[in-house]
């Protein structure tokens, strides 16, 4: 697993990339550097299962077929070229791609320092301290380990992943962003769930707990399109993004009529999101019928009230 990936937001932003692409990419940039290639007839390619993926980035997703549709957005962006095999998964890098960690002049921002340079360092610190080096050190005695980004020297783990002979981990840049980690769902979000994906996304929360809710109900997913966008993020004004969520999916669940034969709209939950929050908040539905109950009662008592009243004051006429 990484354990640490860096993510140029400059080269994101402008590429139009949500948060999750760019967690692939900043990973599939460094992948050339110790993933086996290939030599098709189209020209060199780089091997990348999609367990690899998984194994790697289990923050992103934990289903192949999913890190496989990831991989298929940032060829689209042109970001990536992809091919396969009859059992794997290849790609490379576009010339686009590579200006990912490039300054405007196309030279590197931090490249890696030259070995000659690296060697002069190790001799000059080994002769003045000639102690100090040769020790070995116990497994998982470093807190700073030189290979930071896995937990595994081996980069292979099984999923096909060769780490060919002399080649270097991905270099990671100090001028780049550390990306948190990504909560994710409490159930697994069905794919073809129609809406935003992006988890980090305002609206995603209260969407995929109003659409889960819709489709258990009935059978379907509800319609999205920009005026159910705008209807989410009026919504989750009016409520606060820390309850709009509970109260989609509460509305979802109230049997009136009135809702039942327009299958629960979105925009009927926005134009009393108020009522809705008190009926959540309360676990108390207020529908057609309980509302005609209660209004019957009342007349009821209003009724026997005056009915009363008139009694009272007739015996006070007769009393005089």
């Amino acid at each position: 697993m990484q354990f640490t990936i860096t993510i140029n937001q400059v080269k994101a932003l402008e590429w139009g990339l949500n948060s999750q692409q760019a967690l692939l990419f900043a990973f599939i940039y460094g992948c050339p550097s110790w993933t086996k290639s290939i030599t098709t007839d189209a020209g060199v390619f780089y091997v990348l299962s999609k367990a690899k993926i998984t194994e790697e980035l289990p923050l992103l997703t934990d289903k192949p077929d999913t890190a496989y549709r990831m991989l298929k957005a940032l060829d689209e962006a042109g970001l990536i070229e992809l091919s396969s095999t009859s059992n794997i998964t290849l790609f490379r890098l576009t010339d686009k791609s590579k200006t990912w960690n490039q300054k405007l002049d196309g030279s590197e921002k931090y490249p890696t320092p030259p070995k000659s340079e690296g060697r002069k360092k190790i001799r000059s610190t080994s002769d003045k301290s000639p102690s100090k080096v040769g020790k070995k050190s116990e497994q998982g005695s470093e807190k700073s380990p030189t290979n930071q980004d896995t937990n595994h020297q081996d980069t292979n783990q099984g999923t096909g992943q060769d780490l060919p002979e002399g080649s270097a981990l991905p270099n990671q840049t100090g001028a780049l962003v550390l990306v948190s980690g990504i909560e994710p769902p409490r159930v697994a979000i069905p794919d073809d769930m129609p809406g935003p994906k992006d988890q980090c996304c305002k609206t995603f929360k209260t969407w995929a707990n109003y659409a889960m809710s819709y489709r258990k109900r009935y059978k379907a997913w509800p319609v999205w399109n920009s005026k159910v966008g705008g209807q989410l993020g009026l919504l989750i004004g009016r409520l606060g993004v820390e309850v709009a969520h509970s109260v989609a999916a509460y509305y979802v669940s109230i049997n009136d009529a009135v809702l039942l034969r327009k299958c629960h709209p979105l925009g009927e939950l926005l134009a009393n999101a108020e009522s809705y929050h008190t009926q959540w908040a309360t676990q108390t539905q207020v529908t057609g019928a309980t509302a005609r109950q209660t209004e019957n009662t009342q007349s009821n008592v209003t009724a026997m009230e005056q009915a009363l009243a008139t009694q009272r004051e007739r015996r006070a006429a007769n009393a005089q």
